[in-house]
């Protein structure tokens, strides 16, 4: 099973794992790191690291950051390991839905790329829909 980090200024990560957890239950080998300001780059590299290790059971862990250029997602970008470690951006709540239920279906590059294009077909302006309709 595909590892998960959730990596976010704040608390945004645990809250986002609470809310999935609350729709499909509590996720397996999933956690958050949340970026402080009181946390060095060096600091939030040693919690990523322990988490990444914590989450892996050798299937891969996918680190899930928040903003692209961000401190997590730079952190993380620091600890990629080709099939074993990648990290995907722009990580909302239906991007966790999907990780869950797809973890165990695909490869770790598959699922990433899968969350990537899935998440890009998510943002929806409701006002386009509608025009769409009429």
């Amino acid at each position: 099973m595909i590892g998960l980090v959730v990596a976010t200024h704040g608390y945004l990560g645990e809250s986002l794992l609470a809310t999935a957890a609350m729709i499909v239950g509590p996720p397996a080998q999933a956690c958050a790191v949340s970026l402080s300001r009181d946390h060095s780059p060096e600091e939030l590299h040693d919690l990523l690291a322990r988490a990444i290790v914590k989450v892996d059971s050798g299937d891969g862990v996918l680190v899930a950051a928040d903003m692209f250029g961000g401190t997590p997602a730079n952190v993380g970008m620091t600890l990629l390991a080709p099939g074993r470690v990648d990290l995907l951006t722009g990580v909302n709540l239906p991007m966790l839905l999907k990780f869950m239920t797809y973890r165990e279906r695909y490869s770790l590059q598959e699922l990433a790329e899968t969350l990537k294009e899935q998440a890009r077909d998510g943002i929806v302006l409701a006002s386009e829909v509608l025009r769409q309709q009429t």
